[in-house]
């Protein structure tokens, strides 16, 4: 893939008084040894405070407060990073699973599937298939459809299930199956939880019934909210509306207010009457929602990042007025790959197929 990466927002790779897009290569910030070869993908997460690349059986990590870096290796290849304020989760091609403290550059072995003695009808050893970090709930799916809060085993799935997705927000959870039906857990005293209540704390996934009979097609969680695209391009928002990252337009209502059901979302701000607009994808940052339709045009609601690092002045005002092009980059010219941090977002270029 491309070395190179665009990043809106807080950028720890490049810092300055604006948050405005910028190009960073990749590869600038790799030792020699750890240069991609030909056809390596690297992989990319940011935080509030660092980034981290994945490299192989490297993972590098660089801090904006220091402007320091160290890596750490492993016995395999990186298949998956998910990270949040404090570590990171590493999920390695033979199937193991690390906590990475890149704070103090330590990283330590999970090894819940043991001590759960799952029973399976398979007859290869259950391991893990996805991971998901936030910063007070992180999450694994086993093969065997069983969801932990590592490392207690929390929910089993049917056998036949396939799950599609898991996106975790700071305090909440997100599953999408394959055949488009959502569940949610953890933290729900900001509504983020899509099941109609305020309330502490869901052990385990419920289906949010709101969205029963809608065949949804991606999710995501952002710090306090959630995000989902249907099958029809539509997006249902919910949960903490306090930047207006939901994307609802009508200021009065809205402002600072919590819905704990999913809101059906118009896109229309600098659309041309009658236009029909059909999303594709779904992101979200802390206080910020990003989305993508079928043209490859972007559409952003809640903070402005081109002020996330402008530490000068304290924004108190801010108009909410739902979901405007993304001017730094509205449309995507090339195929690319979005990821998002709590106030930044990244768009990695995939290589011509």
């Amino acid at each position: 893939m491309s070395d190179k990466v665009l990043i809106a927002g807080f950028n720890p790779f490049y810092l300055s008084t604006d948050g405005l897009i910028k190009e960073i290569e990749i590869t600038n910030h790799l030792s020699s040894k750890l240069v991609a070869s030909e056809g390596t993908r690297w992989q990319l997460e940011l935080t509030a405070t660092h980034g981290l690349i994945a490299v192989n059986r490297t993972i590098l990590a660089i801090s904006a407060i220091s402007q320091q870096s160290h890596h750490l290796s492993f016995d395999h290849e990186i298949a998956q990073l998910s990270a949040s304020t404090w570590h990171c989760l590493v999920l390695l091609h033979n199937g193991d699973l690390y906590r990475y403290d890149f704070h103090q550059n330590h990283a330590l072995k999970l090894e819940f599937l043991g001590v759960e003695n799952l029973a399976t009808d398979d007859t290869e050893r259950d391991r893990v298939t996805h991971v998901a970090c936030g910063d007070r709930v992180s999450v694994a799916v086993s093969s065997s459809k069983t969801v932990f809060n590592i490392p207690n085993r929390t929910f089993r799935f049917p056998k036949h299930t396939r799950i599609a997705k898991v996106s975790v927000g700071l305090e909440h959870c997100l599953l999408l199956t394959g055949n488009g039906d959502v569940y949610s857990w953890g933290g729900g005293l900001r509504g983020q939880l899509g099941n109609g209540e305020i309330t502490q704390y869901k052990e385990e996934p419920q289906l949010i019934e709101a969205l029963a009979g809608i065949k949804i097609v991606d999710i995501a969680a952002g710090g306090w909210h959630s995000g989902a695209i249907s099958s029809f391009g539509d997006l249902y928002s919910w949960g903490w509306n306090s930047k207006g990252q939901l994307g609802l337009k009508d200021e009065c209502k809205v402002r600072g207010s919590v819905f704990p059901l999913p809101q059906l979302i118009d896109i229309s701000v600098g659309i041309e009457e009658q236009e029909e607009i059909s999303l594709a994808r779904v992101y979200c940052g802390k206080e910020f929602t990003l989305i993508l339709d079928s043209r490859n045009r972007i559409f952003v609601s809640g903070i402005d990042l081109s002020q996330t690092t402008i530490f000068s002045s304290v924004q108190r005002e801010f108009k909410i007025d739902g979901f405007k092009p993304f001017e730094m980059m509205p449309t995507l010219k090339e195929q690319h790959r979005i990821n998002c941090g709590p106030c930044s977002v990244a768009f990695e270029r995939d290589p011509p197929k």
